[in-house]
């Protein structure tokens, strides 16, 4: 009889108390914390769980978003401010991304390799935002030059576009959300190489005075997408230039309502796949290599 207790108790605490490998490992699932964006166009193929393609496991999120898909909420337009999106966004704000904190964010990334850029317009694949602030605190935007922008506007290429196509990309992300006293605020893995590190604070400094409520968003949110539209085909003559201004500046393009007008073009239909999505405390948590590597079970 005391052997078999030894044994039970030895089972329990191996797995966490109790719980189950599975519920173990979707302790630190981003899919546990998120929820889809209000903006986001409503139609039904905007988002599901796919059984393939997948980077590990049996599901992956699929995004798609098509020429005219845009929506809007309380106090705010996409259709009257030149974008369209679908995208999954914190929920609760601050529950990954704390103020003040550092956090790491692991997940993989598949942009097919019949994904066509936007041009001058933005196709976003990954942001935090701080509410009350236009600018993303980071965000990644995928166009005939990707790069990542901070909400200073500083920024860190990212590559080629091709290099990014075709394949499960492993993204590793650590941001910390203070503004001093840090040696490193912001770090980003591709397949396991630092690809960007920033060494001095991305959040603003009036944030000092007040406490940010930060979300991450992921999926896929396109912008000035009438620049895409006037490149590739003609600019309607009732067509308004928009200007929109913001804590870096002021962005223009050719029209805040595109899809009211007929360009002779349309955009082209965007497809993204996510999977393997964790939060943590240390990159060893959230590392879809690191994690493969020990045999650590799929999110899914």
């Amino acid at each position: 009889m005391k052997t078999l207790f030894v044994a039970a108790l030895s089972a329990a605490l191996a797995l966490g108390g109790g719980a189950s490998a599975k519920e173990k490992q979707l302790r630190n699932a981003i899919t546990k914390k998120v929820k889809i964006e209000d903006l986001s166009f409503r139609g039904k193929y905007r988002f599901g769980m796919v059984k393939q393609p997948t980077r590990r496991g049996a599901k992956a999120q699929r995004f798609e978003i098509r020429h005219g898909d845009c929506g809007q909420s309380s106090g705010w337009s996409d259709c009257q401010t030149d974008r369209g999106r679908v995208e999954m966004k914190e929920r609760p704000k601050n529950s990954m991304s704390k103020p003040g904190k550092g956090v790491w964010y692991g997940y993989s990334l598949l942009i097919p390799s019949d994904f066509v850029s936007l041009g001058k317009g933005n196709t976003m694949l990954g942001q935090v935002k701080a509410e009350g602030w236009l600018m993303p605190m980071w965000s990644l935007t995928f166009n005939d030059y990707p790069y990542l922008n901070f909400a200073d506007n500083q920024q860190c290429r990212l590559g080629s576009l091709a290099s990014w196509k075709g394949r499960w990309i492993d993204l590793t992300i650590f941001a910390h959300y203070a503004t001093s006293g840090q040696p490193v605020y912001f770090q980003l893995f591709k397949d396991g190489k630092l690809l960007c590190q920033r060494k001095t604070p991305f959040v603003p400094s009036e944030f000092t005075k007040r406490t940010p409520k930060l979300g991450l968003k992921y999926g896929i949110y396109n912008s000035f997408v009438s620049r895409y539209l006037a490149q590739h085909g003609r600019t309607p003559a009732a067509a308004k230039a928009y200007a929109q201004s913001h804590e870096g500046g002021k962005s223009k393009s050719p029209s805040p309502t595109p899809f009211k007008f007929d360009w002779g073009v349309q955009l082209p239909t965007h497809v993204i796949y996510y999977d393997e999505m964790r939060y943590g405390s240390r990159r060893e948590d959230v590392d879809v290599k690191m994690l493969e590597a020990r045999g650590v079970p799929p999110v899914d």
